[in-house]
């Protein structure tokens, strides 16, 4: 398994993956690189012994990470066991809420070994789940474990081999690349990952610089990137993710004190004063801190370049064409496949959610006519209770309750019941809470797919149609926006009336 930052862990937590972690220390002048050593994941230098990280948001501890790869036997065959546990603990509301992840991950102790085990266990908030793999060179067996049950699923041949185990390392003794596949535990999905070594730096830090090399990490189609900082002596002093999320190598002791932090007053984008929430209605936003990766460009919204270093957000929510009965494409008809199919977490073939989501939807035939009876009804059905989430769309239904993460998981599983093609989106909304603060929060709605137009829809605040103070960041399983915490600012935002 491979040690990245604990994006999925915090994901679970909050509307998005939002909790990361504050600069480390600042990088000084480069050393000059040197002869690439003929090293495989068998021989690269690592510590023995696990390694351990306070996990900062912004300057505050919100967590601790412990990371081993090591050679062993298990049945008398030699092995390579890479684990990692993440722990994190935030205020949502006033709330205390901690989680804890630990994932196991057994290899072939050779150059390409196969995966043969993958254990993974979740616990706290959200509710507890273990995921058991066993995997022979035809394919894998999952079992998922968790309150709504036990659930056996088969996953082709992931491809996983020894090499995802230390990646970062292997990049940064050969001055080089490693490019693998990793599957990972919460949908079961293997992703396409790329460790790059970028280049030499010292890292000053108690008093001491030391020289390190810097290897880039991602998955395949990720706009921010992690960076890991590795001794020579194959430490990791440090993983980085965008200006917000840092793990920094503590000890055991140090990195487990953590900080209380207000997730809420840390994360949000203040604004100048409130937004409207009518429909129709353009918001044009003038932001900071956006790259050019994030410009999520659809129906809904444009980015465009400004002077200082700003980005141009219009937002336009109206009525869709399928607002119209006449033109409301009858669901169960075309759409991507991926966007109508049941995962681990999106279980719309649940009997109970699928008996549910027709009983709803009743004699309504249309896209936009169900899924509006389908937000109303997860507005209704669900109490909003922050901080306490779960993973699987089942068991929001069986809770009934939870945050905006929860309302769109809810809403998607719901709509792919009855055969409406919907993912969830990610990215910024206007509140304001009790403290009385304009600002921009993160949050989690879902969009549907009427013919060949998307439909946002937002079920936590009950909308058919997503107002215009929803930014989209990113849809589906990318997770990368978190990169974006504490690097946001709002310049303007002005509504300017019906588009």
């Amino acid at each position: 398994m491979k040690t990245r930052s604990p994006l999925p862990l915090l994901a679970a937590l909050v509307a998005l993956p939002v909790l990361a972690a504050a600069a480390g220390p600042a990088p000084s002048k480069a050393t000059p690189a040197r002869k690439p050593k003929a090293v495989d994941v068998l021989t690269v230098p690592r510590p023995r012994g696990p390694e351990w990280f306070g996990i900062y948001l912004l300057g505050k501890k919100t967590g601790w990470a412990r990371m081993e790869v090591a050679r062993a036997t298990r049945g008398g065959t030699p092995v390579l066991l890479a684990s990692q546990e993440t722990v994190v603990q935030v205020t949502i509301g006033e709330r205390l809420v901690r989680r804890s992840q630990r994932d196991e991950k057994v290899y072939e102790a050779r150059v390409g070994g196969r995966l043969l085990e993958y254990r993974s266990e979740r616990r706290g908030d959200g509710g507890d789940r273990t995921l058991e793999m066993t995997c022979t060179p035809d394919g894998c067996r999952a079992v998922i474990r968790a309150e709504g049950g036990e659930e056996v699923r088969k996953v082709a041949s992931p491809g996983d081999t020894a090499e995802q185990a230390d990646p970062f390392r292997l990049a940064a003794a050969r001055r080089g690349a490693v490019e693998g596949r990793s599957i990972e535990s919460e949908h079961l999905r293997v992703k396409v990952m790329k460790d790059a070594f970028l280049r030499r730096e010292r890292i000053a830090g108690a008093g001491v610089e030391i020289p390190v090399s810097v290897v880039s990490e991602a998955e395949e189609g990720d706009r921010v990137v992690s960076e890991v900082a590795v001794a020579d002596d194959g430490r990791v002093v440090q993983i980085r993710f965008g200006n917000s999320l840092t793990a920094r190598a503590e000890p055991e002791e140090i990195a487990k004190r953590l900080d209380r932090v207000d997730l809420f007053s840390l994360s949000r984008v203040p604004l100048d004063g409130p937004l409207p929430r009518s429909v129709p209605q353009r918001i044009v936003f003038r932001l900071k801190g956006v790259p050019r990766g994030f410009s999520e460009q659809d129906g809904r919204q444009s980015f465009a370049p400004a002077p200082s270093a700003e980005t141009v957000v219009t937002v336009a929510a109206r009525l869709p064409s399928a607002a119209d009965p006449a033109r409301d494409p009858p669901r169960g008809k075309g759409g991507d496949r991926e966007l109508l199919e049941s995962t681990p977490e999106i279980d719309s073939d649940n009997p109970e959610l699928r008996r549910l989501a027709a009983e709803v939807v009743g004699a309504e035939t249309g896209v936009y006519a169900s899924t509006a009876r389908l937000t109303a009804w997860v507005n209704h059905r669900l109490a909003k209770v922050y901080g306490q989430s779960r993973d699987k769309a089942s068991e929001v239904l069986a809770a009934g309750k939870g945050d905006c993460t929860e309302h769109a998981l809810l809403l998607v599983a719901m709509a792919r019941a009855v055969g409406i093609p919907s993912r969830g989106v990610h990215g910024l909304v206007y509140a304001s809470y009790g403290d009385g603060v304009h600002a921009l929060y993160w949050h989690a709605w879902a969009e549907v797919l009427a013919g060949d137009e998307w439909i946002a829809v937002d079920p936590t605040f009950g909308q058919p149609v997503a107002d215009a103070t929803h930014i989209a960041l990113g849809r589906g399983m990318r997770v990368d926006a978190v990169g974006l915490l504490g690097g946001l600012s709002v310049a303007s935002a002005e509504a300017m009336g019906a588009p």
